[in-house]
């Protein structure tokens, strides 16, 4: 009977690991969909639609289209007609001009075939987002109560404890049922007050006790944070009526968004790659996300559908930022750029960006104890 319970917990983490990996499959495809679909809406013909490297799982011809999939779901590109990209299919009619090639496209339309893919991304976050908020988002409510305290943090030397009640923070009661559920008043204190001692009420056994805490501090996208050392208690928000959910899904989304742009902006304004995540990690956290539920699961790929949206917006080949970029040339100057200068910006882009995504994984790798990680959790 053992035996036949560890395979069944065996199996069972295969098939949740295959659910990580769908889903991020199931982004880059959604967005190369939107690629497809916009090329077709202007008559662009599309050779070829691929997702993933690696070996070939399926592959069909369906009308003038060859769709696969391929092993590694890490990527994937919409071949059109009449542009030429590195890497992108069998090219057989990249240097197509006539009505069904993208390069006879007025600027506009190439535009929306290029931003086709970022907007099916965001538009599936908004959705995400909407929908958890009428089902009740998962673990998004902050409560004043401590979970776990890090082992050398201020709230440690301070001798605050699990299961403690933060009632006032600087004189000022905490109230559980504020609306602003996502970022409590008492976070903000905590988080604007870096290296501050702050003052707070907790209520312990059923006895209040004042304590005061000095706070430390981390750099956050170029911003000094105040940190208490400590992991809150939360729970999942209540369901939402369809007109608040609506109001609040994408009020989420749009902080999500804003807060993504902030991250790349620091990231390529001062060439912090510290916080930055390897392809290993990416994969992890979606395992994980999915092992805590399906809300958990969704609410995760959102995110990283914003990330993918706001990533493919930076002007550099490779990512559809570079072919707006090289679009807006074209339209500027009346030509396009040569295909030699394209083709050799775009090789040094792709070692560029193999480099990066080798340096993070080898980071990823020594951050997460990779293979210590695997191993433990198919033990547990």
């Amino acid at each position: 009977m053992s035996d036949i319970l560890s395979l069944s917990i065996f199996f069972k983490k295969i098939f949740i690991i295959a659910i990580g990996i769908f889903g991020i499959g199931f982004l880059i495809g959604f967005h190369e969909l939107g690629h497809f679909l916009f090329a077709k809406l202007f008559n662009v013909k599309v050779p070829s639609f691929s997702i993933g490297f690696g070996p070939t799982l399926i592959k069909k011809k369906i009308g003038e289209t060859t769709f696969s999939i391929s092993a590694i779901p890490l990527g994937g590109y919409v071949e059109m007609a009449g542009s030429p990209e590195v890497g992108q299919g069998e090219q057989k009619e990249a240097y197509r001009s006539d009505d069904r090639s993208i390069a006879s496209k007025p600027y506009w339309q190439k535009m929306c075939i290029i931003l086709g893919g970022i907007l099916f991304n965001l538009i599936f976050a908004y959705f995400v987002f909407i929908a958890l908020a009428m089902a009740g988002l998962p673990k998004t409510r902050v409560l004043p109560i401590i979970e776990s305290v890090q082992e050398g943090g201020p709230a440690k030397a301070a001798d605050l404890c699990p299961g403690d009640l933060i009632c006032f923070i600087n004189g000022t009661q905490i109230n559980n049922t504020e609306e602003n559920a996502f970022k409590p008043r008492f976070l903000q204190e905590i988080t604007s007050s870096p290296g501050k001692t702050i003052n707070l009420t907790i209520e312990r056994d059923g006895q209040r006790k004042d304590i005061q805490v000095t706070l430390g501090s981390t750099s956050l996208f170029g911003q000094e944070k105040g940190t208490i050392g400590v992991f809150f208690k939360t729970v999942d928000m209540p369901r939402m009526s369809f007109g608040k959910a609506i109001k609040t899904g994408i009020w989420l989304a749009n902080r999500n968004i804003v807060g993504t742009i902030k991250a790349f902006t620091h990231i390529f304004s001062k060439g912090d790659v510290s916080k930055m995540g390897g392809p290993l990690l990416i994969i992890s956290e979606t395992i994980k996300s999915a092992h805590h539920g399906l809300k958990m699961f969704l609410l995760f790929l959102a995110i990283i559908s914003i990330n993918l949206a706001i990533l493919n917006l930076i002007p550099l080949p490779v990512l559809d930022g570079g072919r707006m970029l090289y679009y807006t040339i074209e339209a500027i100057t009346g030509r396009p750029l040569s295909e030699s200068i394209q083709q050799t910006i775009d090789i040094v882009t792709v070692v560029l960006l193999l480099g990066l995504v080798a340096f993070l994984t080898v980071k990823d790798i020594g951050r997460m104890g990779f293979i210590k990680h695997v191993t433990s959790y198919f033990k547990k």
